[in-house]
């Protein structure tokens, strides 16, 4: 990353950012992303194995339950699918944002050398 240190312009309402440590963050995030994802692909077959064997009908509080389960389940593993890429791209977003930020840093400071 080209500025270690923290970026601030001075003036009211900047954003101080450390570019090291925040371009490392939202590494972590992607990571993040892809452990869930990873997760997921192993415990979602084992999950529906295990979903297939449960019937219903012990009592009634299980069949209520069930039926709930069943009402919500397909969205619940549908919204599972979606964390990785949404994490992934989270994380991605940021990086470029440290990256703008960096640029945009270097620039101000290659204008203000000229005007000084």
């Amino acid at each position: 990353m080209a500025a270690p240190g923290p970026i601030r312009a001075g003036g009211v309402g900047d954003i101080v950012m450390y570019p090291m440590e925040t371009n490392a963050a939202m590494v972590q995030l992607s990571e993040a992303g892809k452990a869930f994802g990873d997760a997921w692909r192993t415990i979602g077959p084992l999950l529906a194995a295990d979903e297939a064997k449960v019937g219903t009908g012990f009592d009634e509080l299980s069949s209520k339950f069930r039926t709930a389960y069943n009402d919500i389940g397909t969205k619940l593993k549908e919204l599972a699918g979606e964390i990785e890429p949404n994490i992934k791209a989270m994380g991605a977003n940021g990086n470029q944002i440290v990256q703008q930020k960096v640029q945009l840093s270097q620039q101000q400071a290659a204008y203000l050398r000229q005007i000084v």
